[in-house]
Formats: structure tokens, C-alpha cells, sequence
């Protein structure tokens, strides 16, 4: 069958047997599947505000409200959370066969999950970690003949024996660290380096070899490259590389600062007043279909993605990683689509995973894929300043920012952008957490509160407009004031 619109990929997807149970910390990571998906439904961690507005279209089940908001042992991902007994017996209760689409995959869960038979929508945990590591991407940025960055990756003993001068001679007066084996994306594990006095600085904070409890023991060490942060999504189905937009990253916006890494992942704009040269966009595009193909090779499909350093007036993409696994463009890329009525990703994700047999014509789609977006999403962090140890409720819907009272009034409960009115009003979704206490593994200052959703361009020529800043102070102070 040859699937062109969405209302064919619902009725593909309602012959389906057995549910397909989203797996997720949050519930809205997940939601995207409940616009095609009859049968879906949500097993998530954490207890947010804005669960009973997503329950009035799809079931979740929430662990951390079985614990009554009192501390409890952390949850981390899909496997510790799957593996607790009331979150087993929910699912236990659904008729099989039980279909599990994940953020990504642990060696842990492929067992416990063959022994239940549930069916994991997810590449093999050893693929994902072998296509995860800085090495396999410096092999294939060297492999493909993609541009390269100036530097490569290190025994962690260099890190002792060589000054900032040995970088410098190597790299330039300003570099960037990396430790491979801080597996969690979103700036953790990354230092910018620009001075002698940085660089003694970190080398004493990583004295010990230990980095967010984990072992050093190697180093990824590249030029800094001036640039824009962007990235690509893709997806590798048995009839090509599914393409999006390129996208620009928000990166190290002005309430990360007191944190001790660098690069910290804020969010996404698109739609931006300035387009991308088609130089450029050919460019990261073409990258991102060679690097589909390649993954496919070694056995991988589904939905990955793509990051770049963009350097519009030069031409040049520089390629920075490759995420095989869903990243922080999802689920809000796919909700802008899903306004033009464009097939998402998750869509063909799943029917990989599903061996359910389709055709797409895949120039179609990336046609489609590559229309102009509107809209932009950040994530409110914790921060470094933040000491409260509980979490205030805040309710998810529509807000409205009231600049002369440099305060926020809540307007409906609604995750619809369409609804949107103007440039004052948002969304806040993805959270906020519920009443948990801090003490729950949510001490890092990456932690995500929320997210705020905005259907237009959230910058203009100097950066991001004002009333965003003041609206992402009042959602962190309301949060954990």
C-alpha cells in the first residue's frame, strides 16, 4: 500500500492487533503516536501538571503517582521503569501483543522484555551504544568524506600530561572537551575551553577521573568553530531516508549560566526571520541521507538525528554528532507537522519496528518534510541557582505574559498552537513536575521542569525577544520558588 496523507496512515494503523504503549519520563515525550494510533497509550515516570489534560485523549499510567509524592528510588529510563512491579502489572493488563515504542533501548530491557514478550519498537541495545560512540562518528565523518573539525579523541592520561599551549599548537586558542563516557546528550559532559586559566581550571575539576559517576577514560578534544547550532532529523525506512528541515538549536541561552558544562541544549526555533542559503541546506541534507544510508547498512532504522555547526555566509556544515535515537526536536517537530497535516516520523518509525508492509515515496515526503515551520520550544531547566527542594505545581495549557506586571495569567487548558493568539501567549507542557521533592534524583541543574511551546519564531536580529526571557524567569521561579 502507498501511503500520501495521514488519514490513510490512521486507517493503515487500525488494522494493527494488540496496543502500542509509549515509554517515556515524561508522558508528552510520547504523544505523537495518539494522533494516528487508535490503540495507543502512555507508560511514563513522572508525575507532571499536565497529565489530566492528556488524559482527556489518551490512558497513561504514571509510576510516580503510585508513590504518593514521597522520595523514592530513581528512575533513570525505560528499563528501571518497566522493570517496577505496579508499572509491570499495568501493562499486564492490556492484551497482547504489547508493543513497546522507546526513546531508546538497554541491554537490561531486551531481556526482561523477551522473557514477558513484549515487542521493543527500538533498534538492539548493542547497535544503538556501538552508533552512539565518538569514535564510530569520527570514522564515519572520515569513511563518508564529510568535513572534520580539527582534533579527534585521546587517552584520558593526555589530559594530565598536556598544558593548554600542547592545544593551542594543535587546535587554536579555544577548543572544545568532550568525555565519551558521559552517554546523556544535552551539554552534559561538554566544557568550552578558551584560556590557560580554563583549561587548569577543568583539568583540577576532573582531577579525580570521575565525571557524573562515571569513569574517564578517554577524551574527545575539536576546535571551537564559530557558527550556528542546527541539526537535522531523520528517519531510515526500508524505502530511504526520511528528511526534515534544517533546524537551528538554541544553545547556552542566558538562564544556563552558573552551570558547569557547556553547550547546553535549549530548545529549537523554526522559521526564524532569516532562511538557511540552499547551498547550506543541500549541504546538511545530503550529509544527513549519506549518514541514513550508512546506519542502514549496519542494520539500524528508524528515527536518528544530526547536529552541525553552520556557517551561513561561508557555506559550511560542519557535522558534530549523530544521535541514533529520537532526539530534542521530538515530539514538538512532529506536532508543527502535524498542523499542516504532514505524516510524522514517529509514523514510519513504528511501522519499521512493526514489519508491517507500506510504500512511501520517499522525494514526496522529503518534499513535505522540508516545507517552512513555525514555531519553537524551549526547556526550562532546573539551573544552578535553584535551591528549593520541592517542585510547585503549574498548570499545562495556554498562558498569557503581561509585560507591564512582568507576570503570567493562565488562560486555557489547551496544547493546540492553532490557538494561539499572539506573541504574549504559550504553552507550557512536558511537566511542570507535580509537588515530587527534589530529592528524587532531580537535583541536576539540567534537570527539565518544562517545556514552553510557541508557534512562531521565539528570536529576532538580536536574539531572542525580550518577553521570553522574562517568561522563562517567571516559569523556573514558579516552579521552584
Amino acid at each position: 500500500m502507498l501511503i500520501q496523507d495521514l488519514e490513510q496512515i490512521k486507517d493503515f494503523f487500525a488494522r494493527l492487533d494488540g496496543p502500542v504503549v509509549g515509554v517515556g519520563m515524561t508522558a508528552f515525550s510520547r504523544i505523537v503516536p495518539a494522533s494516528f494510533l487508535p490503540s495507543y497509550r502512555i507508560v511514563c515516570n513522572q508525575k507532571t501538571s499536565d497529565l489530566p489534560l492528556l488524559r482527556e485523549k489518551i490512558p497513561v499510567f504514571c509510576f510516580e503517582e503510585t508513590t504518593g509524592g514521597k522520595p523514592f528510588n530513581r528512575v533513570a529510563n525505560s528499563f528501571q521503569l518497566l522493570s517496577k512491579p505496579c508499572v509491570e502489572e499495568s501493562l499486564n493488563r492490556q492484551k497482547d501483543p504489547k508493543y513497546l515504542f522507546l526513546y531508546q533501548n538497554y541491554p537490561e530491557l531486551e531481556e526482561f522484555s523477551k522473557i514477558r514478550g513484549w515487542k521493543l519498537l527500538a533498534n538492539p541495545s548493542q547497535l544503538r551504544i556501538r552508533l552512539g560512540e565518538r569514535s564510530f562518528f569520527e570514522r564515519v565523518v572520515s569513511d563518508l568524506g564529510f568535513p572534520k573539525i580539527p582534533g579527534g579523541i585521546f587517552p584520558w592520561k593526555t589530559m594530565a600530561g598536556w598544558g593548554y599551549e600542547n592545544w593551542v599548537e594543535k587546535l587554536g586558542p579555544k577548543f572544545v572537551v568532550q568525555l565519551p563516557e558521559i552517554q546523556r546528550g544535552g551539554g552534559r559532559g561538554t566544557f568550552f575551553v578558551g584560556s590557560k586559566g580554563e583549561y587548569d581550571a577543568l583539568r583540577k575539576r576532573l582531577a579525580k577521573g570521575v565525571w557524573r559517576g562515571s569513569k574517564l577514560i578517554s577524551v574527545s578534544v575539536h576546535s571551537f568553530i564559530k557558527g550556528i547550532s542546527a541539526s537535522v532529523a531523520f528517519c531510515v525506512t526500508r524505502n530511504g531516508v526520511l528528511i526534515s528541515g534544517l533546524q537551528k538549536q538554541l544553545i547556552d541561552l542566558s538562564y544556563c549560566h552558573g552551570l558547569d558544562e557547556n553547550g547546553i541544549f535549549c530548545g529549537h526555533v523554526w522559521g526564524a526571520g532569516d532562511t538557511w542559503p540552499e547551498a547550506v541546506l543541500s549541504e546538511a541534507q545530503e550529509q544527513a541521507r549519506k549518514a541514513g544510508n550508512h546506519l542502514a547498512s549496519l542494520g539500524y532504522k528508524g528515527i536518528a538525528g544530526m547536529d552541525f555547526i553552520v556557517q551561513p555566509e561561508e557555506g559550511k556544515v560542519y557535522p558534530v554528532e549523530i544521535n541514533p535515537r529520537l532526539t530534542g526536536a521530538f515530539p514538538v517537530l512532529s506536532l508543527l507537522q502535524l498542523t499542516q497535516g504532514i505524516i510524522p516520523m514517529e509514523a514510519f518509525h513504528l511501522l519499521e519496528f512493526l514489519e508491517m508492509p507500506y510504500r512511501i515515496d520517499v522525494e514526496d515526503m522529503n518534499r513535505q518534510y522540508a516545507q517552512p515551520l513555525n514555531g519553537s520550544h524551549l526547556l526550562v531547566l532546573r539551573g544552578a541557582a535553584q535551591k528549593a527542594n520541592i517542585f510547585r505545581p503549574l498548570r499545562a495549557g495556554i498562558w498569557e505574559y503581561n509585560p507591564e506586571k512582568n507576570t503570567c495569567s493562565f488562560l486555557k487548558e489547551s496544547f493546540d498552537l492553532r490557538e494561539i493568539q499572539n506573541q504574549r501567549q504559550f504553552i507550557i507542557a512536558d511537566g511542570p513536575p507535580d509537588g515530587m521533592r527534589a530529592e528524587s534524583g532531580r537535583m541536576d541543574p539540567l534537570h527539565r521542569l518544562c517545556r514552553i511551546l510557541f508557534p512562531y519564531a521565539i528570536e529576532n536580529e538580536k536574539g531572542l525577544r525580550e518577553e521570553v526571557h522574562a517568561i522563562v524567569d517567571w516559569v523556573q521561579r514558579q516552579c521552584m520558588g
